[in-house]
């Protein structure tokens, strides 16, 4: 899995969430327990923040991009279809 730091924000996920080798994790993004983040699918709280749910599953070739100086919430076992 490719977790980037931006700036002083830096990803926190959940020992038991998957996240795929090929899928983009930046910047301040937390993800739950046993979470899904499908191949290719990019997470971005560069600017803003990201928080997904306990048994969330974000499908392959998602994008989630945070509003700058904002909050992006994912609730508990939500599906985020394939992108």
């Amino acid at each position: 899995m490719a977790l980037y730091t931006f700036e002083d924000r830096k990803p926190d996920v959940a020992a038991t969430a998957y996240v795929s080798p090929t899928a983009q994790v930046i910047g301040d993004v937390a993800i739950g327990e046993r979470c899904y983040i499908g191949h290719g699918a990019i997470l971005r709280g560069d600017y803003g923040s990201i928080e997904i749910g306990d048994e969330t599953a974000v499908e392959e070739g998602v994008i989630v991009h945070a509003r700058p100086q904002d909050w992006t919430r994912i609730g508990k076992r939500v599906t985020i279809g394939h992108g």
